[in-house]
């Protein structure tokens, strides 16, 4: 490609180098090669096309550079576009110095560079910067300028902050209304987000996008799938973002039927190119429905699949009944390159679990830490613990727990504790109750627990003295023998 290119007229390769560079970001590493080697720079639009392709910070410094050795000066088409690699791999020393090079240039005041550079400056968690350099460029500021400001102080977290610069913009289009709402929305202020939405002039897809997703977000999934269906009703095509959050409402409410008409409309309507993201949230709805047979369908379908895409059905086949082709599948996951991370272990030990494949679970559980170098987390712990505890290695697991690097969860305790009833270690789960009742003093069932360990082995009068302790107390009683179930599945919570 290089040897070729170097003959024809350098206009020509600079523009065909930076469109192959927006579609294919590898090959900038190639276009800079052959800019370097060429000695050629025909004019400053060919290197602003390569700069506007690029996404490297320092390969845009790099090309500046080279067109100020050319004396071809950066214009302000330059200066913005390397600015906006900045948005996209912040870089605040990078940001700082092409804001420089525009003041020096005499670009500074150029409203795309003032855009380019509020942004780069956000991006990089510069808040006093971005705010800054607005005030000192009000007077050229645009629609587009207002409304970053908005989404900056909004993605650093100070809505209150964004509120101000919406309410004061001079004028709005729906772009703006839609950064607030986003605002709204992402920090979970539904009502809000709500108001906000009614009050709009007008609404596009992003608009609806948002009130769903946020609503997704907050968990408030039968209100998401109404507001989606409302969408419908007013004629809006829904964006992927929509689908995506709606089929991940499907999910969490198991509503299988809902899912299935969302995944027939993405089919019939993007004519079965759907992106990774949506494929993935699909195949996770299936499983999470128990509609394991579609969601192998939709995942064996995928032309490209990423590290959520395989947790999705290993965890999905771990919930349902398929735990030795979960087994299987990570296998398959290795082969295909991709590295497993602290999810997919999640779900590999919430399957040996289910069918009590203790001898997997603990390799795995080594693989994880010695081969892969994943620190384990609670849910870890916990699924080990209630694997060791139902296939009455309760011993084992009591040791497990005590050489955690980590303090252990009540959770593990109290999984143990219930194991160590059903399979009749009575005096270990007596220690092990006790040292619950000092943990949580005040938690009713830890009691109950105890008490129902003693009823178990016919130790009737220690069984009446925990009730009698647990009425003196005037501790809550909670749900009994529930909180065994409680225990197991709080550990297991990552697998929903």
């Amino acid at each position: 490609m290089a040897s070729g290119i170097l003959n024809a007229q350098p206009s020509s390769w600079l523009a065909a180098l930076a469109a192959s560079a927006a579609a294919r970001p590898g090959i900038l590493r190639r276009a800079h090669a052959v800019l370097l080697t060429s000695g050629n720079l025909s004019s400053r639009t060919s290197v602003n096309s390569l700069l506007r392709a690029s996404s490297i910070p320092t390969s845009c410094a790099l090309l500046l550079r080279f067109l100020i050795l050319h004396r071809l000066l950066p214009d302000h088409l330059s200066i913005s576009f390397s600015l906006h690699s900045c948005t996209r791999s912040p870089s605040l020393p990078v940001a700082s110095l092409l804001h420089s090079l525009a003041v020096r240039l005499g670009h500074a005041r150029a409203v795309y560079v003032v855009n380019a550079a509020v942004s780069a400056y956000f991006k990089a968690a510069d808040v006093a910067s971005a705010e800054r350099l607005f005030s000192d460029t009000k007077d050229v500021a645009d629609v587009v300028t207002w409304t970053t400001m908005v989404t900056g102080h909004a993605n650093a977290g100070d809505v209150e902050r964004a509120r101000w610069f919406f309410d004061a913009m001079p004028e709005k289009n729906v772009v703006s209304w839609n950064a607030m709402l986003g605002a709204y929305a992402g920090a979970g202020k539904l009502s809000k987000a709500r108001k906000l939405f009614d009050a709009m002039p007008t609404r596009n897809a992003a608009s609806w996008s948002s009130m769903v997703t946020g609503l997704v977000q907050a968990d408030h999934c039968e209100e998401a799938l109404r507001v989606f269906g409302e969408m419908f009703g007013k004629g809006v095509t829904p964006n992927e973002s929509a689908l995506v959050s709606a089929v991940t409402a499907c999910g969490r409410l198991r509503s299988v039927e809902h899912g299935a008409w969302a995944h027939t409309y993405a089919e019939r309507e993007l004519r079965g190119a759907m992106s990774v993201v949506l494929a993935t949230a699909i195949v996770d709805m299936y499983g999470k429905c128990g509609s394991i047979c579609n969601a192998v369908r939709v995942f064996a379908a995928m032309p490209a699949k990423n590290i959520y895409s395989w947790n999705s059905m290993i965890t999905g086949l771990a919930m349902n009944g398929g735990e030795r082709q979960a087994l299987s599948l990570f296998w398959k996951m290795q082969m295909a390159g991709v590295r497993p991370n602290d999810i997919t272990f999640i779900g590999l030990l919430g399957a040996c679990s289910h069918s009590g494949l203790v001898d997997e679970g603990r390799w795995l559980f080594s693989r994880m830490v010695d081969g892969f170098g994943i620190k384990p987390v609670q849910e870890h712990y916990g699924l080990m613990v209630d694997l060791l505890g139902r296939a009455g290695y309760v011993r084992e697991a009591v040791d497990f727990v005590n050489s955690m690097p980590v303090e252990p969860h009540p959770g593990l305790w109290g999984a143990l504790a219930g194991a160590c009833k059903t399979h009749g270690e009575v005096e270990l789960g007596e220690e092990i109750a006790k040292k619950l009742i000092e943990l949580e003093p005040r938690h009713g069932s830890r009691y109950i627990l105890l008490s129902n360990i003693y009823g178990a082995s016919n130790r009737w009068d220690d069984m009446a003295t925990v009730r009698r302790v647990l009425k003196e107390r005037k501790v809550p009683k909670g749900a009994g023998n529930a909180v065994v179930g409680n225990d197991v599945r709080s550990m297991k919570s990552m697998l929903d």
